[in-house]
């Protein structure tokens, strides 16, 4: 027995010690909370106070009267009850100055009935004396605890709470147990009464039942806080993302109203003369009687009037004056064919088309045709570049997802992969003598007809384009 009360001491001090090195911690993360500040100056003084326990029984050999040493540990031990009733207080609201004088009398007053009690009593005198000391104490923590309602909080401040009320009963059976019996003289630690001992352990275990407790609701604020930071660093992040999405648009935005300026100030300017070169043509039909010459003029008139369709379909694209026809899409590409057949030819490239959607589609024909040609110009242009024996454009209809599609691809040296992710924005070209017009005017005459248009990435031998365009079922 001279050695397991000691070392039982001494473990639940080591343990405490343990969980007060964890606090250190949140006395980190929370600089400005009281009620972690008197969390551990309870748990400090709980644990210095066993130890002092631990020691004392050992090195004094009269337990009767004790010694003055045993009176400053029990005094330090007195502190751990009393940071609990502050700690309870702080945790929802803040702690006056005036209730903090007091309990600091109430310490004093205990440490002078100590003494009292430890020079005119007896050992068993000084358990009962602790005993109702204590039992007072956590009598008023389940008081902060009722008035706090501790116990609707978090789980672990509901442990705290159960495991404080079941430290009162024990302290107050413990008192029972000590009035009830004449438990003799104890001189030293073999005299010590087994059951008011083990009832002592009971209640220093379920106090460290407590202080676990606390650490847990610390722990649990702290992933709460966490949390919190995670979900505010995610909203930041999209309203981030909002931000430049919006810059994008706007940067977009104000492209586009410089490109749809600058196309209607070029069509008026460039209808002029082509209104002119058209009548002079014209005028010269009527003078020349040859009939080659007649066909080469009649070929300039052609040429001049597409040309002039060209302009009139780029003005068209920025004024709101767009007219949409239900157009089966197959035919449409029909009534284009000789033209893409004629291009092909004279580049010597082989021209492939299968048509097999047989829907219709609301298009405006005339942007759609600026479109296609846009996208077969490029594929006629890249081809150029390369030197191949069989220079392939092929063309396709079909339908996937419930919508049309309208493929067309080469056998050309493909798009440059530094630009591929951003083909489609306003001044991107491969093309030094292009300024990155024509797939962006692709790209924003398909989004009016509520579609999409996309390169396919996976293709690394020549270029595909799918245009997707919503099928329409009423006439």
């Amino acid at each position: 027995m001279n050695i397991i009360i000691p070392v039982i001491f001494l473990t639940i001090a080591l343990i405490q010690f343990g969980i007060l090195l964890n606090s250190i911690t949140f006395i980190k993360i929370y600089p400005n909370e009281r009620a972690i500040k008197y969390w551990v100056v309870s748990l400090l003084s709980s644990s210095i106070g066993i130890l002092g326990f631990a020691y004392g029984l050992i090195s004094v050999k009269n337990l009767e009267k004790g010694s003055l040493f045993l009176t400053f540990a029990n005094i330090i031990y007195f502190l751990s009850p009393i940071f609990l009733i502050l700690y309870s207080k702080s945790i929802k609201k803040i702690n006056t100055k005036i209730n903090t004088k007091i309990y600091w009398i109430a310490v004093i007053l205990f440490a002078i009935g100590f003494e009292l009690v430890r020079k005119k009593g007896t050992f068993i005198d000084r358990q009962i004396y602790s005993a109702i000391a204590f039992s007072l104490a956590y009598f008023l923590v389940l008081l902060e605890i009722k008035n706090q309602k501790l116990y609707q909080g978090s789980k672990y401040l509901r442990i705290f709470s159960f495991t404080t009320l079941l430290e009162f009963i024990l302290i107050i059976a413990r008192i029972s147990i000590l009035l009830s019996n004449n438990f003799g003289i104890v001189e030293n630690l073999n005299q010590i009464p087994i059951l008011p001992l083990v009832m002592l352990w009971f209640v220093l275990v379920v106090n460290l039942w407590s202080y676990i407790a606390i650490n847990g609701y610390w722990t649990e604020r702290i992933a709460s806080l966490n949390t919190e930071n995670l979900i505010e660093n995610t909203k930041i992040k999209a309203l981030l993302n909002e931000k430049y999405k919006l810059i994008n648009s706007l940067m977009t935005a104000n492209k586009t109203a410089v490109s749809g300026a600058l196309s209607a100030s070029i069509a008026h300017e460039i209808n002029q003369p082509l209104g002119a070169v058209k009548i002079n043509s014209q005028h010269l039909d009527l003078l020349i009687k040859n009939k080659k010459e007649k066909k080469l003029i009649k070929s300039i008139i052609e040429d001049n009037d597409k040309a002039a369709k060209i302009i009139s379909t780029l003005k068209s694209v920025f004024s709101n004056n767009t007219t949409y026809q239900i157009i089966e899409f197959d035919s449409f590409i029909e009534s284009y064919k000789p033209f893409l057949i004629q291009a092909a030819s004279e580049k010597n490239i082989f021209l492939k088309i299968h048509l097999d959607s047989s829907v219709s589609v609301k298009i405006n024909s005339d942007q759609i045709q600026q479109v296609i040609s846009n996208l077969f110009q490029n594929s006629i242009q890249a081809l150029s570049r390369i030197e191949k024996k069989k220079k392939v454009i092929e063309i396709k209809t079909f339908i996937k997802n419930n919508k049309l599609i309208f493929l067309i691809s080469d056998n050309g040296p493909g798009v440059d992969p530094k630009i591929k992710n951003k083909i489609f924005e306003l001044y991107e070209s491969s093309k030094n003598e292009n300024i990155g017009l024509g797939l962006w005017l692709c790209k924003y005459i398909i989004s009016l007809h509520k579609g999409t248009i996309k390169v396919n990435k996976q293709i690394l031998k020549g270029a595909e384009f799918l245009i997707e365009l919503p099928i329409s079922y009423h006439a």
